[in-house]
């Protein structure tokens, strides 16, 4: 299976953060860390969510000392109990899509809760692999400004831009300069 990917189209992201709070909610279950696994970046001329890319060559599993982060099935996956927190999978990643959270914790214990130590967790994203469906982002994006692409339909939008830009280059190109 080739790596399949959640990417943004900026022109229909409107900054409604809709497509975050999709994710939290579907990673509010126990055992999981509600937080977003995106995060919506907002200029004055742009909005648009940035999410993991999933790498072919992963430099943010490359860097894991622990080996918590790794390949998948085309996709960068999380083993959460070997990440001892040091951060370099966070200062790796090129797209900034990983982050470092601490865990409170705490355990049963003859009916009482116990406190625990804090333990570092990988916040990233996921693809929803257990989520019939697909990225509750995706789905929960109200104007289709997400979308799940595997390598050939980036291949093909990718020629498509460049079929645009060959023929706008051949139309400029025959404008006199003078």
């Amino acid at each position: 299976m080739g790596s399949k990917f959640v990417v943004a189209d900026p022109g229909l992201c409107i900054g409604c953060q809709t497509c975050m709070a999709g994710c939290v909610l579907k990673h509010s279950v126990p055992g999981d860390v509600p937080r977003p696994r995106l995060n919506l970046i907002t200029t004055l001329s742009v909005s648009a969510p940035i999410v993991c890319h999933h790498c072919a060559d992963a430099p943010c599993a490359a860097a894991c000392p622990q080996g918590a982060l790794y390949q998948d099935e085309g996709r960068v996956a999380i083993r959460q109990e070997r990440c001892i927190g040091c951060r370099s999978c966070v200062l790796a990643c090129p797209y900034g899509a990983v982050e470092i959270v601490t865990e409170e914790g705490s355990a049963l214990l003859g009916g009482l809760r116990l406190a625990t130590t804090p333990r570092a967790a990988i916040i990233k994203c996921d693809l929803c692999v257990d989520r019939e469906g697909g990225p509750a982002c995706v789905a929960a994006c109200p104007t289709g400004g997400l979308l799940l692409v595997d390598e050939e339909e980036l291949e093909r939008r990718q020629r498509e831009k460049r079929r645009a830009a060959a023929e706008a280059h051949a139309s400029f190109s025959s404008v006199p300069l003078n």
